[in-house]
């Protein structure tokens, strides 16, 4: 009788952390353990009990933000690099009464191709055009939903880089540069790893402060997952959200939504169990639906 009731303790206990777990998505960054990297902090892994809850697509596409920051701007500084303006919902170009995020000049400028096409694409995904557009899974992307989350994650990001703290800046990081060295399966999806340093090429100090430069995409993001061993971080977005070396031509893709700087309309592509082909957006050129 002693052993059936702690056996049923242990079921109940386990049931409830399990709920607990999958009943949240992000988590206010005001908790206790989002503050701010300091310098003598150590590189972590922010996993825990894995969570991959993505209800209206925003997780995995902030996550992929912070991921084709990378690879196109080559850093994290998203209030030099970004900024809040009034749209009309409609597109990036027609103005209106809504908060949205797009790229500062100074961004776009540190792009090679001058617009930084894979960021366009998925700050392009929080227009209406977009809306019931882009799956992940069998998840529908809110455009709404992220255009209103994206711009209070930028706000918080600001809010934190003007309020003083100890030691100076309260979310303190050095001047850096990210190169992507590889992508690889993640704990939710598809991790993608980058190498840390600084703009002269030398070791950062303290390369795990990058976090505190990702408050825009939410710290708490399951897709984000945050990772710093030494000088290699890594952010984990559902795959096809973030072009990486290792696609291979030819072959049929396993996911719903692509974004691509090369036209891979016509390719093969399977979504929700069906194989279909890409084609290319209305919205922009280098996002492809499977359809």
């Amino acid at each position: 009788m002693k052993q059936s009731s702690a056996f049923l303790a242990s079921v109940m206990s386990l049931a409830a952390l399990i709920g607990a777990t999958q009943g949240c998505g992000s988590v206010d960054p005001s908790d206790a353990d989002s503050e701010p990297l300091g310098d003598g902090q150590l590189g972590h892994v922010e996993q825990g009990i894995m969570n991959c809850a993505n209800p209206d697509g925003t997780n995995s596409v902030m996550a992929a933000l912070a991921v084709s920051t990378a690879q196109e701007l080559k850093r994290w500084q998203p209030s030099k690099d970004f900024v809040v303006f009034k749209t009309s919902g409609v597109s990036e170009s027609q103005g209106g009464q809504q908060d949205a995020v797009k790229l500062t000049p100074t961004g776009k400028a540190r792009c090679s191709d001058g617009k930084c096409a894979k960021v366009q694409a998925l700050l392009d995904m929080q227009y209406e055009p977009a809306n019931g557009k882009i799956r992940m899974g069998n998840t529908l992307l809110s455009p709404s939903a992220l255009r209103s989350r994206l711009t209070a994650k930028l706000r918080e990001q600001a809010t934190c880089e003007q309020r003083p703290g100890a030691g100076g800046a309260n979310c303190p990081v050095e001047e850096h540069t990210l190169t992507f060295q590889r992508a690889e399966k993640g704990g939710c999806d598809t991790n993608f790893f980058f190498k840390a340093s600084g703009i002269d090429g030398k070791p950062l100090k303290a390369p795990a402060q990058l976090k505190n430069k990702l408050i825009w995409v939410d710290t708490h993001n399951p897709y984000v997952q945050f990772q710093a061993a030494g000088d290699i971080v890594s952010i984990d977005p559902t795959y096809g959200l973030n072009e990486d070396s290792t696609n291979s031509a030819g072959s049929c893709a396993a996911m719903c939504t692509k974004i691509s700087t090369t036209n891979v309309a016509g390719q093969c592509c399977s979504c929700a169990g069906a194989t279909k082909k890409f084609a290319k957006s209305a919205w922009n050129a280098s996002t492809f639906l499977c359809q």
